[in-house]
């Protein structure tokens, strides 16, 4: 009997099944997915041309635009996976046919994101995946337009940022700016040019306006126009450091130094949040040597570099000190460093520079030295220095942990009660390699000594394990 070969599960193996049988599994499926199915709708609309899937796909957009009704968790999560196949839909049905009206409606899509956003009852995480992907699908199919495509869409686009009031989607304004041909971008220019200062978004003009000025290599225009910016929404670290990547060191070094004299507005992770004048004050300061060290203003730039260490015992800040030094000068320098970290009254700025530079052995006796100094209060930090230590500096972790403890019950620091019980653990695991040692007393006479001084604080007490009572 002849031995039947398999079909692969592949495109190969599916047509095998031929059309018809396929057809019937596609329609059960469809029935109970609802993506699936619009793509299938689109595929067949398709066959007769892109204006039959662009109103498929508009009628269910402009359902999706009137509802006003409010969207619960499990509505949340059905709609993302409706908006998720539309997408495939636009981009593989419709982006075959016809690119420029599958830019559209993509933007449509991404326009729609603050209105269903503020429709939630809670947040939605996988609402807001989807948007992250709709935008990736919106700036990838108008970078494959042509710039007189691109040019056509921007009437489109500035009618969506002018409607972001808040600048909740700056960080997609800002992909397409990049992204779009010079011609478009300048096509952009006339409208951003004519946004008035009393505009909401006028600050998110300015700014894709400046992009724009760097797109033509024209940085006199992208600092005049920060210039222009309401103060609280100057970067001036940005600036200096667009600057920098561009070569403008003199100009760079201006805005470097330009520290922000209160609040202003800052993105992270696309986000646009308040910060205080001292938000990136670390990367303005290593910008600033960096740009001096271009401009071969070698002097200065040392001088800030130690101040700098001197005020904050920043590793990196020390590092490219002592590697911009003569021959050999390195060391009478590290040595001068060194005193000055531990002579400073600050034991836990000191301590974290010994660990981070690593200098472990000296921050192990650092430990032994202010034994009796430790904090609860600095759980948090010194738990990782702990960490560092545990494994090559028994004695110092073990003096450090049981400072910890003790702190956290004599101060009554609850909220520190599990992190002293996870102390423990780690105390006995070292109690073995600290027995030798005469200096300190053994963990039966520590755990003892506990138990006589803090035994009625129960709520400690039944968060630690019956074996290492």
């Amino acid at each position: 009997m002849a031995k039947k070969t398999s079909v692969k599960f592949d495109k190969k193996g599916l047509s095998s099944l031929g059309a018809e049988k396929l057809a019937e599994i596609l329609l059960e499926e469809a029935a109970a997915n609802k993506p699936l199915k619009i793509r299938l709708q689109a595929a067949i609309a398709g066959e007769v041309g892109s204006e039959k899937i662009c109103a498929m796909l508009d009628k269910r957009l402009d359902q999706i635009e009137k509802s006003t009704s409010r969207i619960t968790a499990a509505k949340s999560r059905e709609m993302a996976v409706e908006l998720s196949g539309m997408v495939r839909t636009i981009r593989g049905e419709l982006g075959a046919a016809d690119g420029v009206a599958a830019s559209e409606r993509m933007l449509r899509l991404v326009a729609m994101q603050l209105a269903l956003m503020h429709r939630l009852y809670d947040r939605s995480a996988k609402l807001e995946k989807f948007f992250e992907q709709a935008e990736d699908a919106a700036v990838a199919l108008v970078v494959e337009l042509t710039p007189a495509q691109q040019s056509a869409m921007v009437p489109k686009i500035e009618k969506m940022r002018s409607a972001d009031l808040l600048g909740e989607q700056n960080e997609f304004f800002t992909r397409l700016m990049s992204g779009l041909s010079l011609e478009a971008a300048e096509a952009w220019q006339a409208f951003l040019q004519n946004v008035p200062a009393k505009n909401r978004t006028y600050p998110m003009a300015l700014g894709l306006l400046q992009l724009l000025a760097q797109k033509q290599g024209d940085f006199k225009r992208m600092s005049a126009l920060e210039e222009l910016k309401p103060e609280m929404f100057q970067n001036s670290l940005q600036m200096a450091q667009l600057l920098f990547e561009a070569g403008q060191f003199e100009d760079a070094l201006v805005w470097a130094r330009r520290k922000p004299k209160g609040m202003h507005m800052v993105y992270v992770g696309g986000i646009r949040a308040a910060a205080g004048p001292e938000y990136g004050a670390r990367e303005r300061r290593l910008l600033e040597t960096e740009i001096l060290d271009r401009l071969k203003r070698r002097e200065e730039a040392q001088k800030l570099r130690w101040d700098a260490f001197c005020e904050s015992f920043d590793v990196d800040m020390l590092r490219q000190y002592l590697s911009k030094l003569d021959d050999f000068a390195e060391f009478d320098e590290m040595d001068k460093a060194m005193a000055l970290v531990l002579a400073d009254k600050d034991i836990y700025k000191a301590l974290l520079f010994l660990v981070k530079w690593p200098k472990l052995d000296l921050a192990a006796q650092y430990i032994i030295d202010h034994a009796k100094e430790w904090d609860g209060r600095y759980h948090e930090m010194l738990s990782d220095v702990s960490l560092a230590l545990h494994e090559d500096y028994p004695v110092a972790a073990t003096v450090l942990d049981r400072a910890l403890i003790s702190d956290i019950l004599n101060r009554n620091l609850s909220p520190a009660y599990e992190f002293a019980v996870r102390c423990l653990a780690g105390l006995e695991e070292m109690s073995s390699r600290i027995s030798d040692d005469a200096s300190l007393p053994s963990h039966e006479q520590f755990m003892h000594g506990l138990r006589t001084r803090h035994g009625k604080k129960y709520s400690f007490w039944m968060l630690v394990p019956h074996e290492y009572r």
